[in-house]
């Protein structure tokens, strides 16, 4: 059937009487073989296209595929910017050949008498002296050249470059004084995210899925090759922040097609597969980091990894959810066909696909709301607001929004924070990274059965328990007992990371199944939101707070992670139920209070 035909049969539907319509509809329930007669949910309609479910995962691994290269630009600040073992760079010394062995015993005092040195700040020597003496001779009179017994600051600073040989905080001296800059390179990637948050939700159920990712992976591979010739800090930082954002809406678009093509019991393993590839690439990056150190060689090569996303321009499908959702029906008559050739199935005749799809539009979309006005008025603004806080303002949706948002945020913060812990640790950096990346694995293997036999809530609830105890362990350790092994430290740390990384993702797969079409994909873009608000905090907690008490970045995670644990419970339990019906008979109520208080 030509495009045409079709858009003129949706037309032929469209004037349709809705007492005409379900009359032709109760006639087809009469004909037991008629396989739509009792389509009313966008489930039921690709059990007709796709009975086998094969279209759809070739769908969700094309879309997972593309997670690969992802932890390239979150998870490698500590591997692109790679920290060696610093100390003040004393001139004078250094003038009179002295080397960096002999400088750092002469000059450099530890930390609280301990093997790690004071990287910045030395001692108060007369050192024009010392270097006219000479090391030896200068051991032997030191108390005669002591100037003070106070510290000065370093005016510069040496790098052990055996440890990483050029990394962009060797480059532009990010430590001591301007480590807040370092850290701020992490918080930018955060602060993207947030930004990336914000314009799915406004941007994904306007334009599409489809089109976000392919103008986001563009974008993305143009202005990642420009990061690595960045010629200063300041511009680094707002690059990584405009990149995430990037990657950010290439994350959630491709994460809700693979979810809403897929029926309710594929769900079970299909959010497993997806994250799989991203933690194949987490343990890549370090990997490809040990091998080309000088960072703007291993930006370029990430960056490289991006190229094989440009296939989407051809194989990338819409989400044919969206397309019914949003009335373009003989867009997702086209995508039906091609799963029911996928999975050799015979299609009803277009008519009575399309009948289907303008009963599924009807029950899943509400009222349309009336649009602003053409010009900027007061009004369009506080219905603009009005639409980004329906869910938490209205009655119904409030409790299990609020749960949602809060849940989001312990599981990102501690997700990030515990994957870029290795300073606290005092564990080698790329040991560290491939660990985190490797302990994702059995973390999502393991969420599969998990949640197919116990259930959403009792494994998320079990998961952040065990998370919460694994920390608050580690760090009861560091406090009580000045030396803790570094291998019981990072044991604990992985388990808590394992642990968290499965709760990550079970919660985005929770959210999705808690809210309807409408609500969906605002509630994720808001939720990772509120979660980016929080993360932009982890590198400061990690890097900062945690050099002056290692112990506190732990304590802060275990709490939040215990009390997420018991606010699981007020949530519903959604394993096995359809998207659009999971609530209860009054979801379609709530949605529509929802839309009244947007219109109000």
């Amino acid at each position: 059937m030509h495009v045409d035909q079709i858009n003129r049969m949706e037309t032929t539907l469209g004037r349709a009487t809705d007492e005409g319509f379900h009359e032709n509809l109760s006639e087809a329930k009469t004909d037991k073989d008629d396989p739509l007669a009792a389509a009313t949910t966008f489930e039921d309609l690709m059990r007709v296209a796709s009975p086998r479910g094969r279209w759809a995962l070739r769908v969700v691994v094309l879309c997972a595929l593309g997670n690969l290269p992802g932890p390239s630009s979150s998870m490698t600040y500590q591997l692109v910017g790679a920290t060696p073992d610093h100390w003040c760079r004393v001139a004078p010394l250094l003038r009179a050949n002295w080397t960096d062995q002999q400088i750092i015993t002469f000059a450099i005092p530890t930390r609280n008498d301990s093997e790690h040195l004071e990287g910045c700040v030395m001692r108060d020597y007369r050192y024009e002296a010392a270097a006219t003496l000479g090391y030896e001779a200068t051991l032997a009179n030191a108390s005669l050249l002591l100037a003070s017994n106070d510290t000065l600051a370093c005016p510069t600073r040496s790098f052990n470059h055996s440890q990483h040989q050029h990394t962009f905080v060797t480059e532009w001296d990010l430590v001591c004084g301007r480590r807040y800059l370092y850290s701020s390179s992490q918080a930018a990637v955060y602060l993207g995210s947030l930004f990336g948050s914000l314009l799915a939700s406004l941007v994904l159920n306007i334009t599409g899925r489809r089109p976000a990712v392919i103008v986001s992976c563009v974008l993305n591979i143009a202005l990642s090759f420009v990061l690595a010739a960045a010629p200063n800090i300041t511009v680094y930082i707002i690059l990584k922040g405009v990149i995430e954002t990037l990657q950010c809406l290439i994350y959630i678009a491709t994460f809700m097609i693979a979810m809403e093509v897929c029926a309710p019991s594929q769900r079970n393993y299909v959010g497993a597969l997806f994250m799989l590839p991203w933690s194949v690439g987490c343990m890549l990056m370090p990997g490809i980091a040990y091998l080309v150190q000088p960072w703007r060689w291993l930006q370029a090569v990430y960056t490289a990894l991006f190229l094989g996303t440009l296939a989407y321009i051809w194989v990338l499908p819409e989400s044919p959810r969206w397309l019914i959702h949003s009335g373009r029906h003989g867009e997702a008559l086209r995508l039906l066909r091609r799963a029911a050739i996928a999975d050799g199935a015979t299609l009803p005749p277009d008519d009575r696909l399309l009948a289907a799809m303008a009963t599924i539009m009807r029950r899943e979309r509400p009222r349309a709301a009336a649009a602003c006005p053409a010009e900027p008025s007061r009004s369009c603004l506080r219905r603009a607001y009005r639409y980004l806080l329906a869910l938490v303002l209205t009655p119904g949706l409030r409790p299990k929004a609020a749960v949602v948002f809060y849940l989001w945020t312990v599981a990102g913060t501690s997700y990030y924070g515990l994957s870029h812990n290795a300073k606290i640790l005092s564990t080698d950096v790329y040991l560290h990274a491939f660990l985190v990346g490797l302990v994702e694995v059995p973390a999502l293997l393991c969420l599969w059965p998990a949640i197919t036999y116990l259930g959403r809530r009792k494994t998320l609830a079990f998961l952040l328990t065990v998370c919460g105890a694994s920390v608050a362990l580690m760090t009861l350790l560091m406090v009580i007992r000045q030396e803790v092994p570094d291998a019981v430290k990072l044991l604990l740390s992985l388990n808590s990371k394992m642990t968290m990384t499965a709760s990550y993702h079970l919660i985005w797969v929770f959210t999705v199944e808690l809210f309807s079409t409408t609500n969906r994909v605002r509630l994720l873009g808001e939720a990772s939101l509120v979660t980016r608000v929080t993360t932009v905090t982890v590198p400061y907690i990690n890097d900062l707070l945690g050099d002056v008490f290692p112990w506190a970045p732990g304590a802060l995670c275990s709490l939040a992670a215990l009390v997420a644990a018991g606010l699981v419970f007020l949530l519903p339990e959604t394993t096995n139920r359809k998207i659009t019906q999971q609530d209860d008979s009054r979801l379609d109520a709530l949605e529509e209070t929802s839309q009244r208080f947007i219109d109000a």
